[in-house]
């Protein structure tokens, strides 16, 4: 087995979760969505579909960089927790 430094070199370990989409509550609210844009763009003329269009466009982009500061942050966190245990455990060693 690789080490998980390895595995993150070659793309065999992600950050990402892989489930979230099996669940019904996802499905649901996919579809939802997909059905509501629908149903907007049908209304619309071309040139409000394209200003729709970059709305959502720049929604996506704003929800991709809060992601990846949630999951550096979180990353961060893990590295800063598993470093105050190495410490604790060093100065354990030592009172002994």
């Amino acid at each position: 087995m690789r080490s998980i430094l390895e595995a993150f070199t070659f793309c065999d370990f992600t950050p990402e979760p892989r489930s979230y989409w099996k669940r019904l509550e996802y499905k649901e609210l996919s579809d939802l969505i997909a059905q509501t844009k629908e149903k907007l763009l049908a209304k619309l003329n071309e040139a409000d579909q394209e200003l729709l269009q970059a709305y959502t466009d720049s929604l996506s982009e704003q929800h991709s960089i809060e992601c990846d500061g949630r999951f550096i942050h979180g990353f961060t966190m893990g590295l800063t927790l598993t470093a105050e245990a190495f410490v604790t455990a060093r100065e354990l060693a030592e009172d002994e």
